[in-house]
């Protein structure tokens, strides 16, 4: 209709003008006249309300954006970026997971908020020292098929269990020659963790050969396990 048409020229002309409430304002009067058919627009009016940082608006347009088809990559990635503004991080991940599968070929973008969030969550824990969840989360974050993701995850745990194994050598010195059984077996835990990392590296490697930094913790991993193995 004529008046349809008005109403979107008005916030085609407020988005050029970057006024985005105003366009946001036209552009979802213009979606009600038409009954919301209108692909472009439907994405558009996402974009817009992410910018004015209205994060539900955004979820609900970006969701209806990936129904209609419409720039799905980009659509699942928005849909993401206002879940988690909304501290809906469950949400987040679902969308994330549900968009790399649905994008096959053109996904680095969500692999890599999807692996990005774990990394992230990997190292707060490994802050806090809990080896375990840290674990849990650099694991996941290696769980994409993009190498240099799948590398940075697997450099992440060899690093983790390198340090954490450096870590209870280093408190275990200083008895070395007054406990000799409890240095020993504390000896044992930090080799284990050593040989941990070597295997955690070893894939990284195999992942992305060129990727120095493993290179370089690999041949740090090995000068540490060395002198453990040595002396019996």
């Amino acid at each position: 209709t004529e008046e349809s048409g008005k109403v979107k020229n008005e916030g085609n002309a407020a988005w050029r003008a970057k006024n985005y409430k105003e366009a946001f304002a036209k552009w979802e009067q213009y979606l009600k006249l038409i009954e919301f058919k209108d692909d472009a627009t439907v994405y558009n009016v996402a974009v817009c309300a992410n910018k004015l940082k209205d994060y539900a608006n955004a979820e609900k347009y970006f969701g209806m954006s990936i129904k209609n088809n419409y720039k799905v990559a980009s659509s699942y990635l928005g849909m993401a970026d206002a879940q988690e503004n909304l501290k809906k991080i469950p949400e987040m991940l679902k969308t994330l997971q549900d968009g790399i599968k649905a994008t096959p070929g053109q996904n680095v973008k969500l692999e890599k908020a999807y692996s990005d969030h774990f990394a992230k969550e990997g190292q707060k824990f490994q802050k806090a020292n809990d080896i375990a969840k840290a674990a849990e989360n650099f694991t996941k974050s290696s769980q994409v098929s993009n190498k240099q993701l799948k590398a940075r995850g697997l450099l992440s745990l060899g690093t983790l269990y390198f340090n954490n194994g450096a870590s209870i050598l280093q408190k275990a010195t200083p008895f070395a020659n007054s406990e000799k059984e409890k240095y020993e077996a504390e000896k044992a835990k930090a080799l284990a963790d050593f040989r941990k990392a070597q295997d955690y590296l070893k894939q990284a490697a195999t992942v992305e050969p060129t990727n120095e930094a493993v290179k370089e913790t690999q041949k740090q991993v090995a000068d540490a396990i060395a002198p453990l193995v040595e002396k019996k």
